[in-house]
Parts: C-alpha cells; structure tokens; sequence
C-alpha cells in the first residue's frame, strides 16, 4: 500500500486553519443580509444556536477519528462501524455535498469579482478552477501556506471592522445594544430557528478536517481537536460579527438584503474597508473556500479508490508531490461543468447530501460505541450526543426545499443501484480494504 500512501506534513494548527477558513470567516459580510429579515435582525442568536446544534456532530467526529485515524471521513467511519454498504452510502451522500462545494464557491466568488470586473462568470469559474487545481496538485503543504496568507486576510477586514466598531463607541456614535440577541418587540421562536435552519450551512465545512486524517501528524488527537476548536472558534467569531452589525444598525428592518454588511462596513470603515473586504470576499470563496472543498473531495474519492469501490484511479498519487492528482483534475473539470447548473440549486444541495451523512454518521457513534457496547462505553457521550446530534440534523432536514430533495434523492438512488452493481445484489460485501492494516500502516 506504499505506493498509495499521503504525505504527513500537517499540525493541529493547520487543520484548525484549514477548518475555519472553510467556514469562511467572513461569511456573514456576505450572508448577513440573508438571516437578517427572517431571525427579525437576532442573527447574532441564529449563529448562536447553530453552534451549539453543530457541536453535538462535532463530538460525533472526535470519537470516531480517535478510533479510527484513517482519511475518508463518514465513508470510513460507517463502514469501520457498521458494514461497507453503509459506509459507501454514508460517503455518496456526502460526495454530493464535497463535489458541489467548490463550484458554488467558485460561483460566489464571481460574482463579487463582477463588483471589481465585468468578465462572465464561467471565465471567473475556469479561472478559479484552474488556480486550485494548480495548488492541491502541488501538495498539501502549499494548500495549508495558501490557506495561512488567505486567513490574515480575513483576519485584517475582520480587525478593521472591530477596530471601528469600538472608535464609534468611544466617539458616543455607536451605542451598545442587545437587538442582535434578544429583541422583545420583534422576538419569534419560529423566525429564529428558521434563520438558524440556514445559518448552519456556515457551519458546513469542519468535518473536512477529518479527511485529511492520513496528512497529519498525531492524527488520532489532532483531528478530533482541531474539528472542536475550528467549529467554536469560528461560532464565536461569527456570533461577535453579526452582534457588532447589530451594534451599528439596530434598525435591521430598513437594511437592503443584498448589501447589508457591505452597508454596515460603510459605516464603520468607509468605501477603502468596503473595497477590501469585497476583494477578500472574491478570495476567500474563489480560492480559499474552493481550493480546500477540493481537497476535501479528492481524499474521500481517493479512499474509495483504494477500497475499489469507486475506479482505482482516484487512488494515484503522484510520485512527487504525494497528491492524487487525476482526482483533483476530475474534480476541477466537474466544477466548470457543473457550474451551468446555477448557483441556486446547487447551493441548496449543499446541505442535503451533509445532512444525510451527519444523521448516519451520528447513528453510527450510538451503534458501536454504546449498543454493541465499546470498554469505555459512556451513556452521555456514545448515546445522549450523538441521538442529540441526529435529531438536531433530521429537524434541520426538514427544511431542505423540495427540488434539493429531489434531485438529493435520484443522487442517492443512483448510488444504490451503482452498489447493487457492485455487490451483485448484496450477494457479496462491498468492496472495502481491512481498516486495521490502513491505521496500522499510517500510524
């Protein structure tokens, strides 16, 4: 198995960074406008109970890396705990969500770039495509440095607005507020818990750390620690964020949907903020955000091509750089392909395909590590989290609109009918690879 084996070179703090910014830092300067109207301006509370809700997953995700410090996230996790069929429709549902991830980055970030230049959007989308592809291929030390540079980006936009939040304070043109958490005169539990529906689709992205499990040092506590620290970290982050834009515009009902942050930064930073953070928009969705959805994606394909159950060539790596480069080109050419769809199905089939995964992944925790009974069996941690953290998954689920789940389940039943192909009819088991020789190899 040497010849298919990944480069370890990654630390915690990489994948902590490689976790935060595939949430995005400054999502809400993009989003803002989004939550505002439907939480009757309580985003700050939004973001708030989406963090708490995305914990319980995240707990999920640190029991089973340290039991299993193997690349290919729920795909190896379900399958290591239940059977090899469930695992490869654990890791095709959320195929759905990692192959999408890019394009719609790519999408986003072009049309902030449409603010700067006028070009199509396809030529943005190649552009960005091409740009990612070049870096993953060249090694997953150049994607952690790219994502390093991107985040002091983020950070510098971030600490200006904080920064010029706290001199209107000072100045008495600003004054503290609570409108962003609690509003008496507008508070709907239905409007807040419709805004959080949506606001956890910031949240997508921390379970990606998991796949990089066979890139990083000490992966059985480096994973499970950066997957905790990256969700609060950037929960917090956003949470302080939409509390200070509540801050400066308490009269959330007159924002324009489609500016309002930007409206905000205007205030506090004036048009040279405004500029930088739109620049910083482009870059974080374009590159960032598209570069590590990329990642993601080619190291799942990969463990399913070295398990034989998706074509052996995802499996390649390149002799020098220790990248499956065919997938991470497969990946590029179906984000330009797929971009003709349009941003606004593919963005709603985002959550679809991480949802399902996040449900059988959670059930997979209860499974094997309380009903079947593990030595360190724990009533809270092996039962009461994880049930919690389906639930939570199955409500938000609810919300997914009619056409994602349409087109989420013709997905799905393709890939039943792919591995009934595979498994002749389940008279014989998914093709898979013994589990114990990967960890024992990679350790």
């Amino acid at each position: 198995m040497s010849e298919v084996r990944l480069k370890r070179s990654l630390t915690t703090k990489d994948l902590v960074i490689y976790g935060i910014n595939f949430m995005i830092p400054i999502a809400p300067f993009a989003w803002y406008g989004l939550y505002v109207q439907p939480s009757n301006g309580m985003v700050a509370l939004a973001y708030a109970i989406g963090l708490v809700a995305m914990l319980f997953t995240g707990f999920s995700y640190v029991t089973m890396s340290r039991n299993y410090p193997v690349s290919g996230s729920v795909y190896t996790y379900v399958q290591s705990t239940t059977n090899p069929a469930l695992g490869f429709i654990a890791g095709w549902a959320m195929m759905l969500d990692y192959i999408f991830i890019p394009v719609v980055c790519y999408l986003v970030g072009a049309l902030f770039f449409q603010q700067f230049i006028g070009i199509p959007i396809i030529i943005c989308v190649i552009v960005f495509a091409i740009l990612t592809t070049i870096i993953n291929s060249l090694g997953i030390k150049l994607v952690a440095q790219v994502s390093w540079g991107l985040f002091f980006l983020e950070i510098l936009c971030i600490g200006w607005f904080l920064i010029g939040v706290i001199r209107l304070l000072i100045l008495g043109e600003a004054h503290l507020n609570y409108v962003a958490f609690y509003n008496p005169v507008d508070f709907e539990l239905s409007g807040v818990l419709s805004a959080t529906v949506i606001v956890v689709i910031s949240y997508l992205g921390f379970d990606a750390i998991s796949t990089l499990a066979e890139e990083t040092h000490d992966a059985k506590k480096s994973i499970g620690r950066a997957t905790i620290i990256s969700i609060v970290s950037i929960g917090i982050l956003f949470v302080v964020l939409t509390y200070f834009a509540g801050v400066i515009f308490p009269d959330w009902s007159t924002l324009n949907s489609d500016t309002a942050f930007l409206d905000i930064l205007q205030i506090v930073g004036g048009k040279p903020l405004v500029l930088l953070s739109s620049l910083t928009l482009v870059l974080a969705f374009g590159v960032t955000c598209g570069l590590e959805g990329q990642t993601a994606v080619t190291r799942l394909l990969f463990c399913m091509g070295r398990d034989k159950i998706m074509p052996s060539f995802f499996a390649k790596l390149n002799p020098k750089y220790n990248t499956p480069v065919l997938g991470t080109i497969f990946i590029g050419v179906m984000s330009v392909l797929v971009s003709f769809i349009g941003l606004d199905l593919l963005a709603q089939m985002l959550s679809f395909g991480a949802l399902i995964g996040f449900m059988i992944l959670n059930l997979a925790v209860a499974w094997r590590f309380y009903i079947k009974g593990a030595e360190d069996r724990s009533f809270i941690k092996h039962l009461v989290s994880p049930v919690l953290g389906f639930l939570i998954c199955a409500y938000i689920f609810t919300s997914v609109t009619p056409i994602a789940v349409k087109v989420g389940g013709s997905w799905m039943l393709v890939g039943f009918i792919y591995l009934l192909f595979k498994t002749r009819f389940f008279t014989k088991k998914a093709p898979t690879i013994n589990i114990d020789d990967v960890i024992a190899e990679v350790e």
